[in-house]
């Protein structure tokens, strides 16, 4: 499937991650679940900023996080000691000092550009460490090899015709539960639901049942988090997305598919604001009020 563009709805095998993200890989315009959610949470605008069609595109920073993560899911995933697409720095290594770190350069000069992810020998034994936690869960390490790992979907959405693609984790060959690798800095109960809210993984979730079921027909399927923590003990802990919420998530899903045709059919990818709307209202915080109508309630406040 190398270099070629997807133009018939299915499961493709063989798209590397930085192709999917950093190319356009249907003949048409297509949106992912990162890109829906950065509709939702921001707007058309940022998402124009950062997609591959835009020939002004703004590149994402790669940050340390996001680094990390990546290298996880590629040993937990694909195997292997240290991944063919990762290159090890010592800790505390700057390309800035060269002088410094002159035994290192010639290795970082050839990683970057051979585009490998730079991964620090920390942040190499934090990952291991993880992987080694995983390998420990019987449900998690049986998930997680019980299919075929990043496999990329595309389908069209059926309302208004433009691309949806998905990259799961895991397809799973009985695709009735479908499983994600997240790692988290706090996992206990009341921590995650809020982050796991506030970084769309609900939207994501819903996401990929939703074009598993249009590549392969409809079917009752769960979505679990694999979630794994960035400090000792490692704890894994394995989560079910609530269906309820799922539901939710799919009503910001479609504003935002709807809102990704509407754009790429008009070229206005517009900020905050739609068009026709150029002020926007803004109300004063729900905390903010709760607290001034318990002050009300003392007495300490009033109108006069």
């Amino acid at each position: 499937m190398s270099g070629q563009l997807i133009t018939k709805p299915g499961a493709y095998p063989g798209i590397d991650g930085e192709r999917y993200h950093a190319q356009e890989i249907c003949d048409g315009p297509s949106i992912s679940s990162s890109g829906l959610k950065l509709i939702t949470s921001k707007s058309p605008a940022h998402f124009w900023a950062q997609s591959p069609n835009n020939p002004r595109r703004v590149h994402r920073r790669d940050k340390r996080h996001f680094r990390v993560g990546r290298a996880l899911h590629d040993v937990l995933l694909i195997g292997g000691a240290v991944p063919a697409n990762y290159h090890l720095t010592p800790d505390g290594f700057d390309p800035r000092h060269t002088n410094k770190w002159s035994d290192s350069m010639d290795g970082y000069r050839a990683a970057i550009a051979a585009g490998q992810t730079i991964l620090s020998v920390g942040e190499f034994r934090l990952v291991q460490a993880m992987a080694e936690s995983v390998s420990k869960h019987e449900l998690a390490g049986a998930l997680l090899t019980a299919g075929e790992p990043e496999m990329t979907l595309a389908a069209r959405d059926p309302k208004t015709g433009v691309w949806l693609r998905a990259r799961p984790d895991v397809l799973p060959t009985v695709m009735e539960i479908i499983p994600d690798v997240k790692t988290a800095e706090d996992a206990s109960l009341e921590a995650y639901e809020s982050s796991a809210t506030r970084n769309g993984y609900f939207q994501s979730a819903a996401h990929y049942i939703d074009v598993i079921n249009l590549v392969f027909g409809e079917a009752r399927r769960r979505f679990v988090l694999i979630t794994i923590e960035k400090s000792p003990p490692y704890c894994v802990v394995i989560d079910h997305l609530d269906d309820d919420d799922l539901e939710q998530a799919r009503m910001l899903n479609r504003k935002a598919i709807d809102l990704f045709a509407a754009c790429t059919a008009s070229g206005d990818w517009h900020g905050y604001n739609p068009p026709g709307r150029p002020i926007r209202a803004l109300h004063m915080a729900a905390f903010q009020r709760t607290i001034i109508a318990k002050m009300i309630e003392r007495g300490e406040l009033s109108y006069d």
